[in-house]
């Protein structure tokens, strides 16, 4: 099976994106994390878990963005302002309201007839509707959950409609696309202000990481990664734009591994030789370097060596959207359903993860299975 128009390699990176992110919310509940979550082992975690999330959080949802913004552009000049919008609040829109109102809430009752009081779900709803309105409360009351990507992802698309139609009206020239190279002295320069900010943002201006706020009083964010995600969701634009996709996916910038994969390593190391202060010591640059390094690396390893597919990978890569929506109610059921079993925190992670995978495809081909929901998921 092959389309010489379709950039398989970024199916299959995002595929593989998606199991990253089930194994990390299984994390969650088994490993050292500053973050809220619906379950909660009950013995001894898995510390070292702390570095499994640390990597993850370092690049994974920041190349999401890049991918996301890189189809943008064509997608609006296939459909136009319009109907770029009316898709846009389709395929977000109707999962955030799903997730609002639905999902999200009867998490949040399971964990709370677990451990706070067992009352019935209407009476749940009904208190934690009187509480907050219909304003956000992460966690507890009404939000997005995991779908927090997927709203920014609609906002984002308003404004880039927006902006878009605004310039093709005032400075039509901006619309031409050109043909520009990714240069090694830009991408570090890159890594140097995307470190200042994020150090920033988290000391100076009080966003340290695991900090959840509603900005404007919907948009559920963690301004701790906003810059890195708000920078790769523009570059992924420009790099449409700008056609630098194919300067930075060369067999030969697989090379960034190193960097990434590098600091990574030493900061692992020096967590137990030196201590944590040693090993965090300029946290967000470590982070930065992290970031580029593994994303560049790994959209060029995916494009050398895994740009084809076939059966089994396109329907993996057709319900990869569905997996993320649905992946968390499948995780906190097994983690539920694994309470009772007497095992170590890393075997449950082990086997929940196993579990997980596969059962949140399965969900998303089943539910895609509903006439109408395919142009959803």
């Amino acid at each position: 099976m092959t389309d010489k128009n379709r950039l398989y390699y970024l199916d299959n990176l995002k595929v593989f994106l998606i199991i990253m992110v089930i194994m990390h919310h299984v994390g969650q509940a088994y490993g050292a994390t500053g973050g809220a979550w619906f379950y909660s082992y009950p013995g001894d975690r898995v510390i070292p878990l702390r570095f499994f999330f640390f990597f993850n959080a370092s690049f994974f949802m920041g190349l999401f963005f890049f991918i996301s913004g890189y189809f943008y552009p064509q997608s609006f000049n296939r459909h136009g302002a319009y109907q770029f919008i009316i898709e846009k609040l389709i395929r977000f829109g109707i999962p955030l309201i799903f997730a609002y109102f639905f999902m999200t809430p009867i998490l949040e009752y399971v964990k709370y007839v677990h451990y706070v009081n067992p009352i019935s779900f209407p009476d749940f709803y009904i208190r934690t509707l009187l509480k907050n309105g219909l304003n956000i409360g992460y966690p507890g009351g009404f939000h997005f959950g995991h779908l927090w990507f997927i709203e920014h992802l609609l906002f984002y698309s308003i404004l880039y409609a927006a902006m878009r139609t605004v310039l093709q009206k005032y400075v039509p020239s901006m619309s031409i696309t050109t043909t520009r190279q990714a240069k090694l002295y830009v991408i570090i320069l890159y890594i140097l202000v995307l470190g200042i900010i994020t150090y920033l943002l988290r000391t100076s201006w009080g966003f340290p990481t695991d900090r959840w706020i509603a900005f404007l009083g919907f948009i559920q964010m963690e301004p701790a990664h906003l810059p890195q995600y708000l920078s790769l969701f523009i570059l992924g634009i420009l790099a449409y734009r700008w056609s630098f996709l194919e300067s930075i996916t060369t067999p030969r910038n697989m090379l960034w591994l190193l960097p990434g994969l590098g600091i990574y390593v030493v900061t692992v190391v020096q967590f137990y030789t030196a201590g944590s202060q040693q090993a965090f010591f300029m946290r967000e640059y470590r982070e930065a370097l992290l970031c580029i390094g593994v994303c560049i690396g790994i959209l060029a390893l995916f494009k050398t060596f895994f740009n084809r597919t076939g059966r089994v990978m396109q329907i993996l890569a057709d319900n990869a959207f569905g997996a993320y929506i649905f992946h968390v109610p499948v995780v906190v059921a097994l983690q539920y359903a694994f309470d009772p079993v007497r095992a170590g925190a890393f075997t449950l992670f082990v086997v929940v993860s196993f579990l997980s995978i596969p059962g949140s495809f399965l969900i998303s081909i089943l539910v895609r299975l509903i006439p109408g929901m395919k142009r959803v998921l």
